[in-house]
Order: structure tokens, then sequence, then C-alpha cells
């Protein structure tokens, strides 16, 4: 599921850069240039969490024997 969710947004993103090279060769003083970026830079930073998000890490495995120890103080 978590994969769909990246490639979804990294196409959004190359539609996104391509309207900014549109709109950088045609309209470069239009404030939806302006817009376009500030969507890629959103779209960058979901990218990041989305990935982060559906990578396995170590610290976020815990084995069966690490959860039945009791707890000590």
């Amino acid at each position: 599921m978590g994969n769909k969710r990246v490639l979804a947004l990294r196409k959004q993103l190359k539609r996104e850069q391509l309207h900014v090279l549109w709109l950088e060769q045609h309209l470069p003083h239009s404030p939806q240039l302006n817009s376009a970026r500030q969507r890629i830079a959103k779209l960058c930073v979901l990218e990041c969490v989305v990935e982060s998000a559906t990578l396995p890490t170590l610290s976020a495995t815990t084995k069966k024997s690490d959860a039945e120890a009791p707890l000590s103080l």
C-alpha cells in the first residue's frame, strides 16, 4: 500500500516539475510559477515522509523475547 503512495507522489511531483518548466519558459513572472514551486517543495517533503514511513526500521521491530521480558525499573 505504501509503495502505491510513493509512486503516486512521484508521478504528481514529475507533473508539477514539467508544469514549472513550462511556466518558466512562457510565464516567468506569473504568480502561478511561485505557487507551483511551493507545491513541489511540499510534495518533496511529503514524499520523504511517506518513504521513511514505509521503510522498515530495526528499532521498530521487536523480538518476541523482548516483548515477553518483564519490565524492570
